[in-house]
């Protein structure tokens, strides 16, 4: 495609696994533009992955805390530059109230719909607005929030609407897997660790804050599971940045080593143990241990199962059942993913998983 103007402006000011979901689309849009020139809106979380991705020439970090300051320093990118296409793709309200004045030949968005019950009554609430949709946008797919099974035409994943768009607007798909660059300052410390530490495969299981909304059945049945694993295989549990009391509870089980406190380099040089915990390890320096795993186990984290589909690594989710068809759509078309759900886990089943 070889047009004048090359300029493309993409909103995703969301979380780690939205972008990384999003992650073809910015190879997609680089391969069918010629030389194009693309500024990525991103948030500050997830920009610690965003600025790995070469495809992306500029980034703005929009932080909402800081919206009007954000307007101000970016004016001349948000509302004096012609761009050829812009993508609005979080879904974010201030993204919506940027797109609607910025200049482009032509905007994309999903709308966003849900069914509200006020006063029992059903009202239809969309965002954005179905009136501001039609005036800003001219291509736009609907997603149905509730998963409501008689509105089967609003479901689908979102990256199953990401590429209806960009087929929409005729751009060739060569790939639709996920897309992760590793950041090459964790190579050194990753390799210190595995290969004169642990030297041995691993199945890798993340927890993180999550896990103490989950009951004590949960915990039992994850028990259970993480047995299994250990019986077999070395297993490391990698957790997020924030304390929780449910790895308090494994602490005590597991021997924990903290990356705040340096004390990854005093990991045993022949650590003979079943499990270990790797606490508060960096999300850039966790994508190689994800990378170089046997499996991934999470209750659906977005960075193991969006990371662990760009390099192909056999991702196990677990979730409960009556989340089964909210989190559809985020399954990466193309992963080795498998869903467990945590009441049909028991020791005969573990089995089949090739544990």
């Amino acid at each position: 495609m070889t047009l004048k103007n090359n300029k493309i402006l993409i909103f995703k000011s969301d979380k780690v696994g939205d972008l990384i979901h999003f992650s073809p689309c910015i190879n997609i849009i680089k391969e069918n533009i010629q030389n194009p020139h693309i500024t990525l809106v991103c948030s500050n979380y997830n920009y610690q992955v965003a600025k790995n991705y070469k495809s992306i020439d500029k980034f703005i970090i929009l932080d909402n805390n800081k919206f009007f300051k954000t307007l101000l320093n970016n004016f001349k990118t948000f509302f004096l530059t012609k761009y050829l296409y812009l993508f609005q793709f979080d879904g974010k309200s201030n993204s919506y109230r940027i797109s609607y004045f910025v200049n482009a030949s032509i905007k994309s968005t999903i709308c966003f719909v849900k069914i509200k019950k006020i006063l029992g009554k059903n009202f239809k609430i969309t965002r954005p607005s179905i009136f501001f949709l039609k005036i800003f946008f001219k291509k736009y797919l609907f997603r149905d929030e509730n998963n409501n099974k008689d509105t089967k035409k609003l479901t689908g994943s979102y990256q199953k609407l990401y590429f209806d768009i960009l087929e929409d607007l005729d751009f060739k798909i060569k790939s639709k897997q996920n897309i992760f660059t590793l950041d090459k300052s964790y190579e050194k410390e990753f390799d210190n660790i595995y290969e004169n530490k642990i030297k041995k495969k691993y199945f890798l299981f993340h927890i993180d804050e999550r896990w103490d909304t989950f009951n004590k059945e949960i915990y039992e049945k994850i028990s259970i599971l993480i047995d299994k694993i250990c019986k077999k295989n070395m297993l490391i549990i990698t957790t997020g940045v924030k304390d929780f009391v449910y790895l308090n509870l494994l602490e005590k089980k597991y021997k924990t080593f903290n990356y705040n406190n340096n004390n990854f380099l005093n990991i045993e040089s022949d650590l003979n143990l079943d499990a270990i915990i790797l606490k508060n390890m960096p999300l850039n320096l966790l994508a190689y241990f994800i990378k170089n795993s046997e499996k991934n186990f999470s209750a659906h984290s977005g960075p193991i199962v969006h990371i662990g589909a760009a390099f192909g690594v056999d991702t196990i989710d677990i979730i409960k059942k009556n989340k089964n068809d909210e989190l559809n759509r985020w399954i990466p078309i193309i992963s080795n993913y498998t869903k467990i759900n945590f009441e049909d886990i028991k020791d005969d089943y573990i089995d089949n998983f090739n544990i």
